[in-house]
């Protein structure tokens, strides 16, 4: 008898169970993926775009944006949920969308994110200073400016909660 017992895949969860992602208290370091291997947000219309939604769903109330930097091929985010009460994966999903839909605008073809997307809780005792730093030198980590200032994709929004 050879029964096959294997489970149908399933996707890891990210989330940590029982978490309330909608409390703004908590800060969380995001990082979306672009779904494509080309390098997407290189079209300096594409990534003013995204920024562009960064900004709006800031002053929609839906997230503080304590630093963010877009890298051609990725997001990273220091951010909280804001005033709107959504929880962070309802904000992320709907920025996602947004997005989306304005690189379709652009003539991208397909999805522009991974289905998925990272996150990391900030504990209280890290430095929410350097986790900001991290992101905000992205860039310079990675050869495409000498120092972060010249980034054009890149900023510290909101003030740091202490």
């Amino acid at each position: 008898m050879t029964e096959d017992h294997r489970l149908p895949f399933r996707r890891q969860r990210l989330r940590i169970d029982g978490f309330d992602y909608s409390d703004p208290a908590f800060v969380y370091f995001a990082t979306l993926c672009a779904s494509r291997e080309s390098q997407p947000f290189n079209d300096a219309r594409l990534a003013q775009q995204v920024i562009d939604a960064i900004n709006w769903s800031r002053a929609a109330g839906r997230w503080r944006v304590f630093c963010h930097c877009l890298m051609p091929e990725h997001l990273h985010l220091a951010i909280s949920t804001g005033r709107s009460g959504m929880n962070l994966s309802r904000v992320i999903g709907a920025f996602k969308t947004w997005t989306t839909r304005l690189a379709w605008q652009s003539g991208v073809r397909g999805g522009l994110w991974q289905r998925s997307w990272y996150d990391h809780v900030a504990r209280q005792e890290e430095d929410l200073l350097t986790i900001c730093e991290y992101i905000i030198n992205n860039p310079v980590r990675c050869g495409l400016v000498e120092e972060a200032a010249a980034w054009p994709y890149s900023g510290m929004l909101d003030p740091l909660p202490l």
